[in-house]
């Protein structure tokens, strides 16, 4: 470019330029030539897109500030000064402009030059031609955005070149400490094995979990037989249970204590998986993005823990429907377990399709990960199939209770209506509702009444099972639906009373936390 004598004071100085790759490019740095330099103020330049007029947005892309000490000036305009961004920046094709501001109207001064003026260092050539396709928007005391079409900035811009193909690997963290708390230990009277309140924990049977915070002897435990690392001997849904090693048992039968400090390591089973990654992938260039995880067990399946499910593939935003439930272990369960010390991981593969660019360069553009917004959404399904001792295919909670109790039972996954008031008494009920099972799943109902002119809560009354009319097939389609009809008294009596009030409840169940039953449309009609 050829250059003029000394430039512009600046205070919002501003260039245009064209990207006029087909995909964009990649920024990594813009080289200024100054003439003058502050040694007070600091300098910034800023990316910027073109408005629809034409002139700098307000909007900044990237940018990159300089003290007076980290610029050079010339004399003669050779002299590079290089503003070089934190990381390459992505300019799609079009118009945009770098600008140069800083408080100091006086000092800082760049190198550029005007059609028409003398080249520098001769009084016989002239700048005849414009080499760049941008223009100059020059300070200006009563508009900061004026245009001079004539002036260019003398300036370098440097892009970034890639490889046709790479990949980025993502590592699941450590799960986090878990504060459990007031009182989450309880266990029967003279019994070494402690319970702990933890729902959502991820452990299974074998797994180490690691306790913090008892602050003393309480309930005849001492502190340092609790506080530490314990194998796991049980697990459901509310928590698990581990056997003190030595020491006094336990003196007070189901009596809460550990105090409000208790932590406890966790782990994080999932059965669904969505890719939550801000990307940019320009034309040409693509992103594929797989899973590495590690295999868990439902409570009442029979699925292998530990195994690696790898190479399955994620669709960024979407959820992934695994087939079975898999965990993010912590590291003391990752080492004990996995052989490469891993519960969890992501393979991004980039891939550019263009080799060289119209300036016969390298790969010009790349798909872009931001790190600091690429996490993993998971989901996982609570939900079990319980008996009261053991039986293939059901899971024994640490505290049974039947789903006939007046205060629910221990099932995890349940639709408990709102009590109903008759305005006439019934004798029956039909129940129906839309139904989706898998083989592994099943659907239980329960209801139970009170009678007219009985004065009794509903709430403080025993459920009843109720047995299906007739038995349904289990689903294939994921969104196939089956009509699941119970009647209940009506023709044969429920009772010789009436009953004004009801109340059912339909209980879930499934060996496997990845194909959970659902229901729809669910209807009742009394009978009489």
């Amino acid at each position: 470019m050829a250059i003029t004598a000394i430039g512009q004071y600046i205070n919002q100085l501003a260039q245009s330029f064209t990207i006029s790759e087909e995909d964009g490019i990649f920024v990594t740095k813009i080289g200024i030539y100054f003439a003058a330099v502050s040694a007070t103020y600091p300098i910034t330049l800023h990316i910027k897109p073109l408005t629809s007029a034409r002139r700098p947005s307000i909007a900044v892309l990237a940018s990159v500030t300089k003290n007076g000490g980290t610029v050079t000036a010339s004399a003669a305009g050779t002299t590079e000064t290089a503003f070089l961004f934190e990381e390459p920046v992505y300019l799609a094709r079009g118009e945009y402009a770098f600008s140069l501001e800083s408080s100091d109207l006086n000092e800082w001064k760049v190198w550029s030059s005007k059609l028409g003026d003398y080249k520098l260092g001769t009084t016989q050539q002239k700048v005849v031609r414009d080499l760049s396709p941008g223009f100059m928007f020059p300070t200006s005391a009563g508009n900061a955005q004026r245009r001079d079409e004539d002036s260019d900035i003398k300036f370098k811009m440097y892009r970034a070149t890639f490889a046709a193909s790479g990949s980025a690997i993502f590592r699941d963290a450590n799960p986090p400490v878990k504060a459990l708390g007031l009182n989450p230990f309880y266990a029967k009277a003279v019994d070494k094995n402690v319970h702990v309140i933890h729902p959502n924990h991820g452990f299974q049977i074998s797994d180490k979990v690691n306790i913090q915070g008892m602050p003393s002897t309480l309930n005849g435990i001492t502190a340092a037989l609790m506080n530490g690392q314990h194998t796991i001997t049980g697990v459901d849904g509310t928590g698990y249970k581990f056997a003190i090693a030595s020491g006094a048992n336990q003196t007070t039968a189901n009596a809460p204590y550990g105090g409000a400090a208790i932590t406890a390591t966790q782990q994080y089973k999932f059965d669904i998986a969505q890719l939550s990654i801000t990307d940019n992938i320009p034309n040409s260039t693509n992103i594929v993005y797989t899973g590495s995880f590690t295999s868990s067990k439902s409570f009442a399946g029979a699925e292998s823990t530990y195994g690696t499910s790898a190479g399955i593939k994620l669709i960024n935003g979407e959820n992934i429907m695994l087939s079975a439930p898999h965990v993010i272990a912590t590291d003391s369960n990752e080492v004990a377990h996995l052989s490469s010390g891993q519960s969890s991981t992501i393979t991004a593969t980039l891939t550019a399709n263009k080799t060289a660019t119209s300036d016969g360069l390298a790969q010009a553009t790349s798909p872009i990960i931001d790190l600091q917004r690429a996490t993993m959404v998971t989901i996982n399904n609570s939900i079990d199939r319980q008996a009261s001792s053991a039986a293939t295919g059901f899971n024994v909670p640490l505290n049974y209770l039947a789903e006939t109790d007046p205060f629910g039972g221990t099932s995890l996954a349940k639709h408990i209506t709102k009590p109903v008031s008759l305005a006439n008494g019934a004798t029956g009920l039909k129940v129906i509702f839309a139904g989706h099972r898998k083989s592994t799943g099943f659907f239980d109902l329960y209801y139970r009444t009170v009678m007219a002119g009985e004065d009794s809560d509903i709430i403080k009354k025993s459920f009843t099972k109720a047995s299906i009319d007739a038995a349904m097939p289990s689903d294939i389609e994921e969104n196939e639906f089956h009509e699941y009809r119970f009647t209940i008294g009506g023709d044969f009596a429920l009772t010789e009373r009436e009953f004004n009030q009801y109340q059912l409840k339909i209980v879930m169940e499934s060996t496997t936390s990845a194909d959970v039953p659902r229901i729809r449309d669910l209807r009742t009609i009394a009978l009489n």
